[in-house]
């Protein structure tokens, strides 16, 4: 690939927020918002302290006592209005779409998604935020493309400080394969100021819809969906070459014996597998997040030689891209260069690295 040929790089645009402004929403925010409160409440404080303090000057007892007790109802409106700003400030959400499509798992279904998640962010958040890509199949222009998608990323998150300063939480959608959401989870880590909350999608209703599945944070979790079995060697494989394999659908041998087929021919020397045993996940945030935490735990803990330990690592990966993302932050963040993820391709029945091995 020429220069002149090089794949469009990521652009971050603000798409649009929540309308609350129009009509009689607008004059009930006031309320809720805590401007109403505030204003009555510092008026009525104001005014009827003043009286209430000239009165005990003036040594005038009558109707000193209503006085104060309107200066106590203005202060405690005051109070109201100051939990209820406090409150609103809290609930301020910031959404960040992130899409990188492949044409060849299928352009129309990725076009469909990104626009499902846009949705989804205009209408539940304060601001919605978006960048894209897409991925040429080009080896090392992908990885230079992903990166560049989660520096963008990143530069959304300094925005939504900027133009949501009272936002707590920020909401990562990503629609992206899912090796590729894993090498942009590694890129993106988990120490950022606000929690990122990173959204997958609920299907199992038959509507799809979008509900805050796992933090990018680590998270105490006692929860362990997975189960975890002994650490295999691989015949002939490379004794500095580990790798983490996750049926999260519940495929069994069908999912390992193809696993197992790609370490041979990658190299790989260790393999440790982590199963589900039904078909699909709950499909809520504690679950979700014991999948990652019960994981990266079980990658602390696997008894890997020290060669192994400090090599290269690989993952296989199954399931929601939700979960990839996260993984990749937590696991694969401090040595991301030591990492490739795969994933199946159905085309060629084959698992398909990222990054490809000409840039690894």
């Amino acid at each position: 690939m020429t220069g002149s040929e090089r794949p469009g790089l990521p652009r971050l645009t603000v798409v649009g927020s929540a309308d609350t402004s129009g009509g009689s929403q607008g004059g009930w925010a006031l309320v809720t918002d805590g401007t109403a409160p505030l204003t009555v409440g510092g008026m009525v404080a104001g005014g009827f302290g003043v009286e209430a303090a000239k009165s005990f000057l003036a040594d005038e007892p009558s109707g000193r006592w209503w006085f104060v007790l309107a200066f106590v109802a203005g202060l405690a409106l005051v109070a109201l209005g100051l939990w209820l700003r406090s409150r609103a400030r809290r609930q301020v959400r910031v959404g960040i779409v992130v899409t990188a499509t492949d044409a060849r798992r299928g352009l129309a279904w990725a076009q469909q998604l990104d626009q499902q998640a846009e949705t989804f962010s205009r209408s539940t958040c304060t601001v919605t935020l978006k960048t894209s890509i897409e991925l040429p199949g080009g080896g090392v222009w992908d990885r230079q493309l992903v990166d560049a998608l989660a520096d963008e990323t990143l530069s959304a998150t300094t925005m939504a400080e900027r133009l949501t300063p009272d936002a707590v939480r920020i909401n990562l959608i990503p629609t992206m394969p899912l090796h590729v959401a894993f090498w942009f989870g590694a890129r993106l880590g988990y120490t950022h100021a606000r929690e990122v909350m990173v959204h997958a999608i609920r299907q199992a209703d038959g509507a799809p819809a979008y509900f805050p599945a796992t933090s990018l944070r680590a998270i105490d979790s006692s929860m362990e969906p997975l189960t975890v079995d002994r650490l295999e060697a691989i015949d002939e494989g490379d004794p500095n070459r580990a790798a983490l394999a996750l049926d999260l659908q519940g495929r069994g041998d069908q999912f390992f014996d193809q696993v197992v087929a790609a370490c041979r021919q990658h190299g790989i020397g260790y393999l440790l597998r982590l199963r589900n045993a039904s078909s699909r996940l709950a499909e809520d945030s504690s679950t979700f997040t014991g999948v990652v935490e019960q994981t990266c735990r079980a990658w602390r803990e696997a008894p890997l030689p020290a060669g192994a330990r400090t090599g290269r690592h690989a993952i296989f990966l199954s399931g929601p891209v939700a979960i990839a993302v996260a993984l990749g932050a937590r696991l694969a963040s401090p040595e991301h260069g030591r990492w490739t993820a795969f994933t199946f391709d159905a085309a060629s029945n084959t698992y398909e690295p990222f990054p490809a091995p000409a840039s690894v």
